[in-house]
């Protein structure tokens, strides 16, 4: 009996022993896990709060690059108004002339400068094409001013000559100082391309009347470009050998070679 009750009490101080072994090597082996399940979601938290970081960056981006052309595209819209609130004023009596064409602006990105064919440095390429409704000859500018003329197009993309470009003339005039009475007729002249810092007016008629620093602004004759486009300031003439102006410098409004996103002129 007493055997049996020895025997009885060594089982359960086994059991006991091994139950504690258990308890204290599983406790054991969770702490041993412990620093690597702590660094996996340390890691893990930090991963997701990078890539949370960067999606929401990216959308603030792309808001903010959607919020600017928008911003631009308004500038370019409200010139045009102006100035067809300007013509409005002029044949608002004029009941019987027929409706003149529906213009929009089509934003495009300028995918690259230059090119292999001569004068490639007066050119860009842009992402808006045939598709798009973009046809040869259209303008295209910036709200700063007159960017230049869309000169080939394919489906998806356009070339754009800019006017530093010699063979893309425009027609233009200079603003002269309004005095009591009708406005005086401005000076006008023809745009023949120059380089990126200075522009070249021939043909000058009528320069003298113009102050120093005048604006300078398409005339609309010819049809190629719109009237009132802004071109840049006159900051100098050249005289002719009869002491005639017939030459003028402008300084562009716009940086050509800073250009990411132009407006092509499309007529409905």
């Amino acid at each position: 009996m007493k055997a049996k009750t020895t025997g009885t009490l060594a089982i359960a101080a086994l059991a006991a022993v091994l139950t504690l072994v258990f308890v204290f090597s599983r406790s054991a082996a969770v702490e041993s896990v412990y620093p690597v399940e702590r660094a996996k979601v340390s890691l893990f938290r930090r991963a997701w709060a990078a890539m949370s970081g960067a999606w929401r960056g990216a959308a603030a981006s792309s808001e903010n690059m959607r919020l600017r052309r928008e911003l631009a595209s308004l500038a370019v819209i409200r010139s045009e108004l102006d100035r067809l609130e300007g013509e409005n004023a002029r044949l608002r009596s004029a009941l019987s002339l027929n409706p003149g064409p529906k213009v929009e602006w089509v934003a495009a990105q300028v995918l690259s400068r230059g090119g292999a064919a001569g004068g490639s440095g007066r050119i860009l390429r842009i992402d808006r094409g045939s598709v798009h409704g973009v046809k040869e000859g259209a303008a295209v500018v910036v709200p700063e001013g007159l960017v230049g003329l869309v000169t080939a197009t394919s489906p998806h993309t356009s070339v754009v000559s800019l006017v530093t470009d010699p063979r893309i003339k425009a027609s233009c005039e200079i603003e002269v100082a309004r005095v009591d009475g009708a406005p005086p007729a401005p000076p006008r002249g023809i745009l023949f391309g120059g380089t990126d810092d200075m522009l070249v007016i021939r043909h000058l008629t009528g320069a003298e009347r113009s102050a120093p620093c005048a604006r300078v602004v398409t005339s609309g004759i010819g049809g190629v470009f719109p009237k009132g486009l802004e071109i840049g300031t006159l900051l100098d003439f050249r005289r002719d050998e009869n002491g005639v102006v017939r030459e003028g410098e402008v300084l562009p409004s716009v940086d050509y070679m800073s250009l990411e996103e132009v407006f092509i002129r499309r007529e409905e």
